[in-house]
């Protein structure tokens, strides 16, 4: 991680939840540091030391009009990606996390457009 992420000494001892900006999939992590942006793996790891019980990423390129950059990436269990009118509250957090892992198959012709986008064979 860039040195400027994750390292600025917050800790989530008195909060559970981190929403960061995770503006690209991991494999563009050039592209991300050059545009002062992290992705996916990057805002994953700052959560991860922050200890935050849960981390919702957000802040997307336009690239990820129909799904999220989620390509590629392990997402842990305790992560979620937010959208548009999205209501988050301590009774549903975990439910958006588990959604996640479900985006592939909920939306497999717009997952399959983000493979061939980002040069992923099926």
């Amino acid at each position: 991680i860039n040195a400027e992420y994750g390292s600025s000494g917050i800790n989530a001892e008195y909060g559970d939840v981190l929403i960061h900006e995770a503006t690209h999939q991991s494999s563009l992590a050039e592209q991300s540091a050059a545009k002062k942006h992290t992705t996916v793996s990057q805002a994953v790891e700052v959560g991860r030391r922050m200890g935050a019980a849960y981390t919702i990423l957000t802040h997307f390129s336009l690239r990820y009009q129909k799904l999220p950059p989620i390509v590629g990436e392990e997402v842990p269990g305790n992560v979620a990606f937010a959208h548009d009118m999205m209501r988050v509250t301590q009774g549903n957090i975990g439910e958006w996390c588990r959604a996640t892992a479900h985006l592939p198959s909920l939306f497999p012709e717009h997952y399959r457009d983000l493979m061939k986008q980002s040069g992923i064979k099926e």
